[in-house]
């Protein structure tokens, strides 16, 4: 099976695969060879591909879509950072700060909606690098 993880920015991942895992947003899900087409939303999570006789790809996603058709899988990612590239200490202090703004912030307002969004991809990325899958 082909897989592709595409960003804004250029491709991440192109090759075989003997699957990938996906974080959808009503929850996560494998593509296995022979899948049925799908075309799926993303959440921030943890996507995995896994390629014969090598450890698996680890990326943290910030959202996008998914489109599965004759064993060919697309993921168009807002975001994907691959484990190794994730700068942990950098990533909690961001947290750190992220917390701290939004406590003084309004609730219900964009900004506020928008700082929360940034904490939980911050989050994910930390998680993601430090290797947790829940």
């Amino acid at each position: 099976m082909k897989a592709h993880v595409l960003t804004p920015v250029g491709p991440v991942f192109e090759g075989e695969v003997e699957g990938i895992q996906l974080p959808g947003i009503e929850g996560g899900f494998e593509v296995r060879k022979d899948h049925s087409p799908l075309v799926s939303i993303l959440d921030v999570g943890k996507l995995v591909v896994k390629v014969a006789d090598k450890p698996d790809k680890n990326y943290a996603i910030s959202g996008g879509f998914t489109e599965i058709k004759d064993n060919h899988v697309i993921v168009m990612a807002e975001e994907a950072i691959a484990t190794e590239s994730i700068d942990t200490a950098s990533e909690l202090a961001k947290q750190i700060e992220l917390e701290a703004e939004i406590r003084k912030m309004k609730i219900f307002t964009d900004e506020h909606k928008r700082a929360k969004r940034e904490l939980r991809i911050v989050k994910n990325r930390i998680k993601v690098a430090k290797g947790s899958t829940s």
